[in-house]
């Protein structure tokens, strides 16, 4: 429609360039990438410019220098080395991008990976077709939370549900905080338990949280992105 954001897939100046559905953001290399999920790319912000890591287009049948092809990558997370990580969500695995640009797959035969988190050596994956919270480390997956039957159901962490979270963060002190995106939602995994911190209140003709995505987690505070209200709420822990 006239006066909406027009998408595309250009690499170019900072002004010239286009994204379609960027997803998450993260530090890689000397800038910034970005997950373009509707373009099946990942790309770099630097200083200047914006280029194609590694992926490809539907309107640009390539694959690029790295020889990888994504479907749908959204979620994001670097570690202490510089390497990338990437939920290539429709080929239900996750990929990691080292610094020298050598790709490998480090997680596969998923249910669409999305936001990831990484914290003291381990990779927090939101498994949103899979209704769960799963972990890897040392190249060993296991379940954080989730019985992976889909519903909204505090309690401990192998019996609570969930419904297609998306976004997942991990605080200082070990809680891992959790966007249950479809239950519009925002839950909490301490010491082995569930617990719900934030959702929707129907009764409101125009309620606040109703599809929460990216999480972070500051001090006291989590902040909570709505892409579906269009806004970001700060909820205090604690």
């Amino acid at each position: 429609p006239y006066g909406q954001p027009v998408g595309g897939y250009n690499d170019a100046g900072l002004a010239q360039s286009y994204f379609k559905y960027p997803w998450a953001v993260a530090p890689f290399l000397d800038g910034y990438a970005v997950s373009d999920a509707e373009n099946n790319a990942v790309r770099l912000i630097r200083a200047e410019s914006i280029q194609t890591v590694n992926g490809s287009t539907t309107e640009r049948l390539a694959t690029t220098q790295l020889g990888v092809a994504f479907a749908y990558p959204t979620g994001l997370a670097a570690d202490e080395e510089g390497n990338l990580y990437v939920s290539d969500t429709h080929n239900n695995a996750v990929r990691k991008i080292s610094p020298k640009g050598v790709v490998a797959t480090v997680a596969e035969g998923l249910s669409e990976p999305m936001g990831l988190c990484w914290k003291n050596g381990a990779l927090y994956i939101a498994e949103a077709g899979a209704h769960r919270v799963v972990k890897l480390r040392d190249g060993k997956l296991s379940t954080v939370a989730g019985s992976g039957e889909e519903g909204l159901a505090d309690g401990p962490a192998e019996q609570a549900a969930f419904s297609a979270p998306q976004g997942v963060a991990v605080g200082d002190n070990g809680a891992v905080y959790v966007s249950d995106t479809g239950n519009s939602a925002v839950r909490m995994v301490r010491d082995g338990e569930v617990t719900t911190l934030a959702v929707r209140d129907v009764s409101l003709a125009r309620a606040g949280l109703t599809a929460p995505r990216g999480l972070l987690v500051q001090g006291d505070r989590l902040y909570i992105c709505d892409g579906f209200a269009r806004k970001v709420f700060v909820l205090r822990l604690g």
